[in-house]
């Protein structure tokens, strides 16, 4: 062997190795970092009048299910989480008031809907405290779900099977109800001192992203693309994420909101045109 290929092979072994070396202290410093506790004082299930008008007609309810951003973690108060922004959205859009309540916990995965918050939104499971609104009260049900899949490194398959799972579970105990899911955020951006680790969270998300879609799209959800909307809706602001420099603040909270209301009222996207939906060109 020529001796610059030798060269060459020792400089791309001490490259991989230098990296190797940088995530695993980046892991081990990520472990020992505080991040917001999963509880946030506080539990949606409020009742959202519309702003303005005076309400007409029986509440809507809309029920969600998924992870941390939909329990609240990163606001002090249940009038800045996503369930209660998206709420509000949707009272003033309808003129009516919506109950909103959300069966998310912090650190969920696609796997834990089907296994565990259907079962609890549903009025079946261990929570036997819940009052309701349950799902076969909903009008619309939001799903948000797949960041911590992405952090964990889910096998696309499995996922895809979680999310199919979902939806069968949630159609054949809210038929009627309009279903919305909220696709993988970006994470390039939070937890800077922690960048290689965030980058490959970010690239791992792009094998699940059109899986999001492609299953929303076959279940005949809406699908809020939050990856590719929000970041223009926050270019600049200081102020879109938590304490933690993790989670969402109110501000980027509404922006999601926002979103996923835009995204119910245009309505499903056709299986058709995503059923064979092609990953996402590195780089995008």
């Amino acid at each position: 062997m020529e001796r610059w290929h030798i060269q060459l092979g020792r400089l791309v072994g001490a490259a991989i190795g230098a990296f190797a070396g940088v995530l695993a202290v980046q892991f081990m410093r990520l472990r020992r970092a505080e991040f917001l506790p999963g509880w946030p004082g506080f539990r949606v299930n409020h009742l959202v009048a519309p702003i303005g008008a005076p309400a007409s007609g029986d509440p809507l309810t809309l029920v969600v299910l998924g992870d941390s951003t939909t329990a609240g973690v990163g606001v002090s108060r249940p009038q800045d989480a996503l369930p209660y922004l998206l709420a509000r959205r949707i009272a003033d859009a309808e003129g009516r008031p919506v109950r909103v309540i959300s069966y998310g916990w912090a650190g969920a995965r696609a796997a834990d809907l089907p296994r565990q918050q259907v079962a609890h939104a549903a009025g079946t499971g261990r929570r036997t405290k819940d009052a309701g609104p349950f799902l076969r009260d909903a009008d619309v049900v939001a799903i948000v779900i797949g960041s911590n899949d992405a952090t964990h490194r889910t096998p696309p398959a499995r996922y895809r099977d979680s999310l199919r799972e979902t939806f069968e579970a949630v159609r054949a105990r809210a038929p009627g109800a309009r279903l919305v899911l909220c696709g993988i955020p970006r994470f390039r951006g939070v937890l800077r001192a922690f960048e290689p680790l965030i980058f490959l969270a970010d690239q791992y998300a792009r094998f699940l992203r059109p899986i999001s879609r492609a299953e929303a799209a076959r279940a005949g959800a809406a699908y809020a693309d939050i990856h590719a909307r929000v970041p223009a809706m926050i270019a600049g602001r200081r102020d879109v994420l938590s304490s933690d420099q993790f989670h969402p603040s109110a501000v980027l909270y509404d922006a999601w909101a926002r979103v996923m209301f835009e995204a119910l009222d245009e309505g499903a996207a056709p299986a058709a045109e995503l059923a064979s939906a092609p990953l996402e060109p590195a780089g995008a």
